[in-house]
């Protein structure tokens, strides 16, 4: 079974292997940052990171928002144990997103490099519930058999571009560009040309 334990963490984000350095995550978390105030037309208040890791985005969200709430969820027990308390990690999933009892919905919702490590029937059971949390836009990092990612294959599912937009519209979401999505509300309130050619 696979571990998701501090050697992990080391070989694919901070060993040689690693597909992500320091500044791609940086120029990541500016660039959604970004898009959402200007979705929302005010600064950020609240990040939801489902999948999160050691909670990487929670020190460069401080860093550009430091009043920004962050939230990451995570089924690394070692992750929680090491940054649960530093970086405001909670153990679960995104198979267990029904069972947290939130208030509200989060302005940016982050779901990076996790879908297409999960099972199907995860993905459709859960992604309703991973949208009604997006309360301005929801950047959904997945990479697909037309791409040609980087990074740990274990356990990777191939699927095509098609199956996660269709997922994702059937949800309600609609792209805006560059793996980030809103509901289909928020997007009929943006410019004809912040919306991608055909989206209706």
């Amino acid at each position: 079974m696979k571990r998701y334990d501090e050697e992990y963490f080391d070989r694919w984000y901070r060993g040689a292997d690693a597909p992500k350095g320091a500044g791609e995550l940086a120029r990541q978390v500016s660039l959604a940052i970004a898009a959402t105030e200007s979705v929302l037309n005010r600064p950020i208040g609240s990040v939801l990171d489902v999948g999160a890791g050691e909670g990487r985005w929670q020190p460069a969200l401080a860093e550009l928002r430091p009043e920004a709430a962050y939230l990451g969820i995570e089924p690394s027990e070692y992750a929680t144990e090491r940054f649960g308390s530093s970086r405001n990690l909670m153990s679960g999933d995104l198979g267990s997103l029904s069972g947290f009892a939130f208030e509200e919905p989060f302005d940016l919702v982050v779901c990076a490099d996790v879908l297409h490590y999960v099972d199907d029937t995860v993905i459709l059971t859960a992604i309703d519930e991973l949208a009604d949390l997006v309360g301005g836009v929801a950047l959904l990092e997945v990479f697909t058999s037309a791409d040609h990612a980087l990074g740990d294959r274990d356990g990777f599912h191939p699927r095509p571009p098609e199956w996660y937009r269709r997922v994702f519209e059937g949800a309600g979401l609609e792209s805006i560009g560059l793996q980030m999505w809103v509901h289909a509300e928020t997007a009929a309130d943006l410019d004809a040309l912040d919306r991608p050619a055909g989206a209706s």
